[in-house]
């Protein structure tokens, strides 16, 4: 009799060849990833011993090669790393799961893979087409990570998912976003039927992996839900950029990059370290340069952190307020936002929602920034015409309100608004 916990899945992190002998199987294309970059994985195949100890601890009936690398990436050259991995697990008389986005090498190995989970997105959807009737009597699911929205905006797209699911004809996985900053209440997103299947965070992070050294599944994933609570409610912390062009609108800015946050008080980065593994290294330029600005990345694959040190929450609110385009003016601190009143709220509010970015015009304050503020402004307004926004600059001149300027480096940086584009 097997018990359902915890989950187990496996990390397959072998290197691609010469091209890339510390990266692991993988493209890293996915945005929802939380393991691209982080360094607790292993970049080789792992040993038959090493996996056979694993698996020996297991006590479902199925295990899964997947969790944040691709099982089928470059098949012809991992296959054999791959299939020593499977032989292992069925020595131990377990079933093993796939997870993959290769679709085109699913059916060369049924008969060896008990399960497949495919991982849509638009390309995998638009080559779907192509393989799907070769997996006749073949186990396959479909799975989708949710977009890290509120539940009423994911009630929203339960008829697009509904379609979604006739569609592919087969069952379909939604799981929660581990990067969402809010929780789903899977009561109001049922289909009412078993085609359609949630797998909340807990699950995930109850997960157990191969890696670099002995994790939990909750310790080696960081919910950045759990983050964000504490960072709201910290008043020498000030939120600002893509995170908070996120909060006030999921729906437009669905995803960002990196947290940006300004501190009032280097003990604001105790709880950081202490709680959700974050490690800083400070990025000023000078020595006694002011700001200081530090750059945090956490040992749970979480988000980076841009973090600027100032002494007052008065500065720090001129620092976020002093920004070049209106929609950038705007923070988040002690329960609370607030924005440029020369601006306006109900402004700002609609230039997020329109995706447009107007230079503000008046007398502005950039003693607290670095010297080299035009060319980090100048690589925001790239970021920002990536991201889809329409920028205002009206063709003027910089008027700036000090001709001191400090020497610190580090430049904030707005979020990407990625939407979910398969539905």
């Amino acid at each position: 009799m097997y018990d359902q916990h915890p989950n187990y899945t496996i990390l397959v992190n072998w290197g691609v060849g010469k091209q890339s002998p510390r990266g692991f199987g993988c493209p890293k294309a996915c945005d929802y990833c939380n393991w691209r970059g982080w360094g607790g994985l292993p970049y080789q195949a792992q040993s038959s011993p090493q996996v056979s100890a694993f698996v020996a601890s297991c006590r479902k009936s199925t295990v899964s090669i997947s969790g944040g690398a691709e099982p089928l990436y470059r098949l012809n050259d991992n296959l054999s790393n791959l299939l020593a991995m499977i032989g292992v697990i069925r020595d131990h008389r377990l079933r093993t799961r796939v997870v993959t986005r290769e679709v085109q090498h699913v059916a060369k190995l049924s008969g060896i893979v008990d399960r497949f989970s495919i991982s849509l997105d638009a390309d995998v959807l638009a080559e779907l087409p192509r393989y799907q009737h070769e997996w006749t009597g073949m186990d396959v699911e479909y799975s989708l990570v949710l977009p890290p929205l509120p539940t009423e905006q994911l009630h929203a797209l339960m008829p697009q998912y509904t379609a979604l699911h006739r569609r592919l004809g087969r069952r379909l996985v939604l799981r929660e976003n581990l990067n969402s900053l809010y929780s789903a209440d899977f009561s109001r997103l049922s289909a009412g039927h078993r085609g359609i299947v949630f797998v909340p965070k807990s699950l995930c992070l109850a997960g157990r992996y191969l890696a670099t050294q002995e994790w939990r599944g909750h310790e080696i994933l960081l919910d950045h839900q759990k983050l964000f609570e504490h960072l709201m409610q910290d008043p020498r912390i000030h939120i600002f950029g893509g995170a908070v062009k996120h909060m006030l609108s999921a729906t437009v800015h669905s995803e960002f990059t990196d947290i940006d946050l300004v501190a009032t008080d280097t003990a604001a980065l105790r709880p950081l370290q202490e709680r959700f593994g974050y490690q800083f290294r400070e990025v000023s330029e000078g020595a006694t340069s002011y700001p200081r600005y530090y750059l945090g990345k956490s040992n749970r694959a979480g988000k980076s952190i841009h973090l600027v040190l100032l002494k007052t929450s008065e500065e720090a609110r001129r620092f976020i307020l002093s920004a070049q385009y209106d929609i950038d003016r705007v923070g988040y601190s002690n329960g609370r936002f607030y924005f440029d009143d020369l601006v306006g709220e109900t402004s700002i509010r609609q230039a997020l929602q329109r995706k447009q970015a107007t230079a503000v015009d008046n007398l502005r304050d950039l003693t607290l920034f670095s010297a080299n503020r035009p060319s980090i402004e100048a690589r925001h307004r790239i970021k920002l015409v990536r991201r889809g926004f329409a920028i205002h600059d009206n063709n003027r001149n910089q008027t700036y309100a000090s001709n001191h300027l400090c020497t610190a480096g580090g430049p904030p940086d707005s979020g990407s608004d990625s939407t979910a584009r398969l539905l």
